[in-house]
């Protein structure tokens, strides 16, 4: 009876060890991975122009400030515009660079209502923006044909391993709404939130 049960315990402990030994692995691995790897949000970002202010607390009346006319979606692509307006596949590495606030802000948290404002961009930084729009042309297809064009081949190999749009889809679908959006943001003296929703 020893001589059955010894094995049958043996069998158990290297089972239980292989599969502790298994799981601390992909512990760890996922652990690292979600550190080092910054992943794009699964959400739709929106941004809403505001009223005018150089910082989120001089908004008083934010809730009814957020209106849908007043905005633009950019859906989940603001990796795909930031890897092109950046010409890098590390678009978190300059979160002061225009390029990035353009599309995500500087970081707030704050709760209006429902909505979660993560992004702000006070009335003066929307004329550094537009300034930055016009310098590169990509309010029109050409200027940004001209910048997708020039980008490095690490760059266009990521838009296409992430499975991008081409180029004039991505113009009319998402760069031309964002650069009309800015235009109508500083004719009118706005602020911008981002909401990630």
């Amino acid at each position: 009876m020893k001589r059955c049960l010894f094995p049958l315990f043996f069998a158990s402990v290297i089972f239980f060890l292989s599969a502790f030994s298994h799981q601390s692995k992909v512990n760890i691995s996922t652990h690292y991975y979600l550190k080092t790897k910054s992943q794009p949000l699964g959400i739709s970002i929106i941004l809403y122009r505001v009223g005018k202010a150089d910082r989120i607390e001089d908004l008083s009346n934010l809730e009814k400030e957020i209106d849908k006319s007043k905005s633009v979606n950019l859906y989940k692509m603001t990796e795909d515009l930031a890897i092109i307006f950046m010409n890098t596949v590390d678009t978190y590495s300059d979160t002061a660079a225009l390029p990035y606030k353009m599309l995500l802000g500087n970081y707030v948290e704050k709760q209006v209502g429902y909505r979660i404002i993560n992004g702000f961009i006070s009335t003066s930084e929307v004329v550094k923006i537009c300034n930055w729009i016009h310098e590169h042309k990509i309010d029109s297809f050409e200027g940004f044909s001209k910048m997708y064009d020039a980008l490095s081949q690490e760059a266009k190999q990521e838009l296409e391993d992430i499975g991008s749009g081409d180029k004039k889809s991505l113009f009319e679908g998402y760069v031309q709404p964002l650069t009309e959006f800015y235009f109508a943001a500083l004719k009118d003296n706005n602020a911008i939130v981002i909401c990630g929703e």
